[in-house]
C-alpha cells in the first residue's frame, strides 16, 4: 500500500493524475445520458479542470475523492502483442480511469502495472479477456516513466459447447484432475497443446522437450476447445509408458484416502507392484486400478450387469463345477498350469475360451471386466478361487426354480 500511495502521489504532483469528486449520482446521470445517446460511457474529465480553490472547497464539504489518471483523448494506443500482433485501441474510448478508490485502495489496472514495473517483469502472459486492460496499463507505464513488459494474450479455453471452460464442463483444477487419477506429465502435455503446436504430427512431449520446443510465437490466435476424451487417451498413453515400479508408486499415492488405502500387501493380500503387470495395459487413469482390482482386497460384490449375465448363462453351472474340480487337483497351482488346464477344460465342454471364462470371471470378481483371468486366479490363490467359484455356483443353484 505504501508503494501504491507513493506512485499515486507522484503522479498527482506531476499533473499526470487528479482527484475526482464526482458523486455516484452524478456519474450515473452521465451514464444514462450516454446510453440515451447510444454511445459508450467515457468519463469526460470534468474534475481534471478543477481549480485548486474549488477542489479545496469540495474537500471542506467532506466529499470523497478518487484518483484518476489523465489519458490521451485522441489518437490510438497500440498493444504490440506477441500472439495477436499489433492491436490498436482508440484513446477517446478509454477515458480518465480510476487508479485509487476513495478508500485509498488501488484498482487492478493500477496495482498490476506498478507491481510489474517494480518487479521488473519482462513478459506478461495471460488470457485474451485481459487484452482490453492492456492499453490502460501501457498509458500508466508511460506516465510512470517505466518500460512496459512484452505482452502475450492467450486464446481462452472453451468447453465442447464453445462456452468458456468452467466447472460445469468437468474437472477444471489441478487438484480435481489429480483426484480423478490423471498423471502430471499427461496434464502438462495436454495443456501445452491447447492453442500451441510444434508440428502437425507430434502429440506426446516430455517436460524437457516442451521446455526446448515451446515458443509463444507458435501459439494460435483462436480459442482452443478442451477435449476430455483426448486428455483421457493421452493419460492412458503416459500410464502405459511408466516403469512398473514408478506406476506402482503413483498408484499407492493415489489410493490414499480411498477404500483400498493400506490394504495392498496386508494380511496376505497382493501388493500394488504385483498387480501392476496385470492391469497397466487396461488403465487410462490411476483410478482404473481401484476399479479393476478392488475385489482382490475387499469383499466381492456383484455388479448388477455382471450378476444378470451370470444368471442368464445356461452354461455357467457346469463351467463353474468343472473349473472347481480342475483347480482342486491342479499341481502345481501356478499361472502356466492354470492356463493349460482351463483351456483344456473349455475344449472338453466344447466351449470357446471367451464364453467359458466369462462365468469364472464374474464368479471370482463380481465384474465383467478384470485383469487376465488366468492371472487373476493365480493371484487369488487356489483356496480363495475355489471358495468364490463355489459360492457363485451355490447361488445359482438356489436361484433355480423347483422342478
Amino acid at each position: 500500500m505504501e508503494i501504491y500511495q507513493e506512485v499515486a502521489t507522484r503522479l498527482l504532483d506531476e499533473g499526470k493524475a487528479y482527484r475526482c469528486y464526482c458523486t455516484p449520482e452524478e456519474l450515473e446521470a452521465s451514464r444514462a445520458k450516454a446510453k440515451a445517446a447510444g454511445r459508450a460511457f467515457v468519463y469526460e474529465g470534468r474534475c481534471g479542470q478543477l481549480q485548486p480553490a474549488e477542489a479545496q472547497r469540495m474537500d471542506g464539504e467532506g466529499r470523497q475523492a478518487v484518483v484518476r489518471l489523465k489519458t490521451p483523448s485522441s489518437g490510438t494506443t497500440v498493444v504490440r502483442d506477441i500472439i495477436k500482433g499489433d492491436v490498436e485501441f482508440d484513446n477517446s474510448l478509454i477515458g480518465d480511469y480510476i487508479i485509487v478508490r476513495s478508500s485509498g485502495v488501488p484498482t487492478y489496472n493500477f496495482a498490476v502495472a506498478v507491481d510489474d514495473a517494480r518487479m521488473r517483469i519482462t513478459h506478461v502472459i495471460r488470457g485474451d479477456d485481459h487484452l482490453p486492460n492492456t492499453p490502460r496499463q501501457l498509458i500508466l507505464f508511460e506516465a510512470m516513466g517505466e518500460t512496459p513488459p512484452a505482452y502475450a494474450h492467450l486464446p481462452l479455453i472453451l468447453g465442447p459447447d464453445r462456452a468458456p471452460l468452467s466447472k460445469r464442463h468437468g474437472a477444471s483444477s489441478v487438484e480435481e484432475f489429480r483426484s480423478r487419477g490423471y498423471v502430471r506429465e499427461a496434464l502438462c502435455n495436454y495443456l501445452a497443446l491447447l492453442g500451441w503446436s510444434f508440428d502437425a504430427e507430434t502429440t506426446l512431449f516430455t517436460i524437457e522437450e516442451l521446455i526446448e520446443k515451446f515458443s509463444l510465437e507458435r501459439v494460435g490466435n483462436t480459442a482452443a476447445v478442451f477435449d476430455n476424451e483426448k486428455l483421457l487417451w493421452m493419460n492412458g498413453q503416459y500410464i502405459r509408458t511408466l516403469e512398473p515400479g514408478e506406476l506402482a508408486t503413483r498408484i499407492e499415492e493415489f489410493l490414499e484416502g480411498t477404500p483400498l488405502a493400506g490394504l495392498p500387501g496386508k494380511d496376505g493380500r497382493p501388493s500394488v507392484e504385483a498387480l501392476v503387470p496385470l492391469v497397466q495395459e487396461k488403465m487410462k487413469t490411476l483410478a482404473d486400478f481401484l476399479a479393476l482390482t478392488d475385489f482382490f482386497f475387499l469383499p466381492r460384490e456383484f455388479e448388477e450387469k455382471a450378476l444378470s449375465k451370470l444368471r442368464n448363462d445356461d452354461n455357467a453351472p457346469r463351467i463353474l463345477a468343472a473349473t472347481i474340480a480342475a483347480l482342486r487337483v491342479l499341481e502345481p497351482y501356478a499361472l502356466d498350469t492354470i492356463e493349460q488346464t482351463l483351456r483344456a477344460t473349455a475344449d472338453s465342454l466344447d466351449l470357446k475360451l471367451g464364453k467359458f471364462l466369462q462365468p469364472i470371471r464374474i464368479a471370482s470378481s463380481g465384474k465383467t471386466v478384470t485383469p487376465g483371468m488366468f492371472e487373476t486366479l493365480a493371484v487369488l490363490g487356489r483356496d480363495e478361487s475355489i471358495k468364490r467359484l463355489g459360492e457363485a455356483a451355490a447361488m445359482l443353484a438356489d436361484s433355480q426354480p423347483d422342478t
